[in-house]
């Protein structure tokens, strides 16, 4: 029997394993009444749950309608008619779009972190500053 990796992180803010991979020892704890997947991290003792920090805690919609609100977000569909199409109210829509918002600016964060600079061409500048002199 093959035991599957956890694909989560501790959510804990105290603890000194916070959204890091290598290291990390959590387990699944079951479901909580919600029927969501609860974890528990072993080195600082907290539980919590597969949607904590994510645009989805505390969310009382449907799974499929957040997807569907974040693929239409991508196509640019105006929050009128996202509300007229799902039913939803402009400010919930307005909500979960400031949401995501966050969520990937975090990501970006995180993912974007000592990435050394590479190779950079100048040839716009150069056009641009060449341009600029009048000799």
């Amino acid at each position: 029997m093959q035991i599957e990796p956890i694909p989560i992180t501790c959510q804990n803010n105290n603890c000194e394993y916070f959204m890091k991979e290598p290291g990390k020892r959590i387990c699944r704890n079951g479901r909580n009444s919600a029927g969501n997947q609860q974890y528990y991290c072993h080195h600082c003792g907290k539980y919590f749950i597969e949607t904590r920090n994510t645009p989805l805690f505390y969310s009382h919609l449907d799974r499929s309608l957040v997807e569907f609100l974040v693929r239409s977000s991508v196509e640019k569909i105006s929050i009128r008619g996202l509300s007229r199409i799902t039913g939803l109210s402009r400010g919930t829509i307005s909500r979960f779009y400031r949401l995501f918002g966050e969520h990937a600016k975090l990501l970006n964060e995180s993912h974007t972190v000592n990435i050394p600079p590479g190779e950079c061409e100048m040839d716009e500048i150069w056009s641009y500053i060449k341009k600029k002199k009048k000799t």
